[in-house]
């Protein structure tokens, strides 16, 4: 039987993004999750509808930056 909600551990492993980037999907909107008591959780569905996002952004020539990296972050 398949898996009917990930973690966000688990959707990092199959996406292979750090949990981060997920924080900032989900908060940017992007990734659809649900929490059960403390813990959030995605559907299948929602996490592959991400990754086509990602890529479709991508193909446009417009691949998201959900954050800065740390030397951009940094000030002069």
């Amino acid at each position: 039987m398949q898996k009917l909600k990930l973690s966000l551990q688990e959707i990092a492993e199959v996406t292979g993004e750090s949990l981060p980037l997920i924080h900032d999907a989900i908060n940017a909107g992007h990734l659809r999750t649900f929490l059960v008591g403390r813990r959030r959780f995605s559907r299948p569905a929602d996490v592959e509808k991400w990754v086509t996002f990602l890529q479709k952004q991508s193909d446009a020539g417009s691949p998201l930056k959900y954050r800065a990296r740390p030397a951009e972050r940094a000030r002069p």
